[in-house]
């Protein structure tokens, strides 16, 4: 057994020798010729905007690259540019594995509650190839979401509209000092949005209110009516519009 041990085993040493060489060119062409893939670090992300807030968006690689490798962006859908800014490329430095572009945002512009959603791509045609960059296709785009934060009191306004929802809109005043009221909200008229209910945000501060419905035509909203919550709690319960407007109240403590 022993002689037959010995006569064998030249030939395991030759395999192992052909399976180290062979790991070896495999380890060498990886290094060389495998491409450096660029792709967003998540799909999606929601954002809530207060004064300051901005947000990074990553393009990241598996590997870091000798060289610089700059990324375009573009935007495939979006809300009107006012809203938001950002440069539309991302720089990955040599040696690392991500980079950023910062997307800031227009808070003043922004309205509660008004969710809009951006998205960006990345250009895979003005990638450098000779590079070796490629484009990740399982994450070529993400999806931002934004919308302004409330950081008082979320009060929400329904309005249920009639046939004729051109005729409506309200108004919100503050009536804690004075009891004409001081107009912190005016709506536009519902052109369109016929015979459904809309809902509207709003951030208040503390204090005493006044909501009123009006109908531009004088007979009221058929069938509709109007409600208010205050962080989640009703305020005003539903009240129709029978006349020209109709007013509800309601205090946030």
């Amino acid at each position: 057994m022993f002689l037959n041990y010995l006569k064998f085993k030249p030939a395991y040493l030759l395999v192992f020798t052909i399976l180290i060489a062979s790991c070896s060119d495999d380890d060498a062409l990886l290094g060389v010729d495998s491409p450096i893939a660029v792709s967003f670090d998540t799909d999606s992300k929601m954002v809530e905007v207060e004064e300051t807030t901005t947000y990074d968006v990553v393009v990241s690689t598996i590997k870091p690259s000798a060289s610089p490798i700059v990324v375009n962006l573009e935007v495939t859908s979006g809300p009107d540019s006012s809203l938001y800014s950002m440069t539309p490329s991302v720089t990955i430095a040599a040696g690392e594995t991500s980079g950023f572009s910062t997307l800031s945002f227009s808070h003043a512009l922004l309205d509660f509650g008004d969710e809009k959603k951006l998205v960006l791509d990345i250009s895979s045609d003005q990638l450098d190839t000779d590079a070796g960059v490629v484009l990740n296709e399982e994450r070529k785009s993400t999806e931002i979401s934004f919308v302004k934060k409330c950081t008082l009191n979320d009060v929400s306004v329904d309005i249920t509209t009639d046939e004729y929802p051109e005729e409506t809109y309200f108004e919100v005043l503050d009536i804690t000092t004075d009891p004409m009221g001081v107009l912190v909200y005016q709506s536009d008229t519902f052109v369109g949005l016929l015979e459904t209910t809309v809902e509207t945000k709003l951030c208040l501060d503390t204090g005493s209110y006044a909501i009123i419905v009006y109908d531009l035509y004088g007979d009221g909203i058929t069938d509709g009516g109007f409600t208010v919550s205050v962080n989640g709690t009703e305020a005003v319960e539903s009240t129709s519009v029978t006349g020209p407007n109709a007013v509800g109240f309601f205090d946030i403590e």
